[in-house]
């Protein structure tokens, strides 16, 4: 009897960066200085990303995105000092560039597509207001009580008792008779 897998993708998908070193030939794609770029650079864009929620189409547009990013700064590099090449460099550069927009708006697409409407729907701007308008009111309770407490303390100072007790020190708010 065979167990049936139920819909959609499994609960423990495959890590992205075990898939990365093990199918992708990177190494032999990129010099070692090109990889270490590749490798940072696919680290970079997965930070914005939670892995478990990542597809196929997510991982390889964002191998897609660094592999274009390396091969811009190789174009680049090596147009660096000749003028001639300067000009089908800038051509591929700029379908480099214009793929890479292609694919982050795509990126940016199924992550929107993966937000639960309803996890973020009973918070608006006025909660959020409210909420930094308490935190305020909070903070500023606080300080008064430190300065009433402060106060207190002050006023509880012996130092404070002024010079009335002074021998040479003469009453003057008492009509003289």
């Amino acid at each position: 009897m065979s167990v049936k897998k139920g819909p959609g993708r499994p609960k423990n998908p495959p890590n992205f960066k075990q898939i990365l070193d093990d199918l992708i030939p990177a190494a032999e794609m990129f010099t070692d200085e090109e990889l270490t770029m590749f490798k940072g650079f696919v680290n970079i864009f997965l930070s914005d990303f939670d892995e478990k929620q990542l597809t196929a189409n997510d991982m390889d547009d964002v191998m897609s995105i660094a592999t274009n990013r390396v091969l811009e700064i190789r174009l680049v590099k090596t147009t660096r000092d000749n003028t001639d090449m300067q000009i089908d460099a800038s051509t591929a550069i700029e379908r480099l560039r214009k793929q890479t927009e292609k694919l982050k708006e795509n990126l940016a697409s199924r992550r929107k597509d993966r937000i639960d409407p309803k996890k973020f729907g009973g918070m608006s701007i006025v909660d959020l207001v409210v909420a930094y308008d308490e935190e305020e009111k909070q903070k500023k309770h606080g300080k008064s009580l430190h300065f009433m407490t402060e106060e207190e303390e002050t006023a509880k100072s012996e130092l404070l008792i002024g010079n009335r007790l002074d021998q040479d020190a003469e009453i003057f708010d008492k009509e003289e008779q």
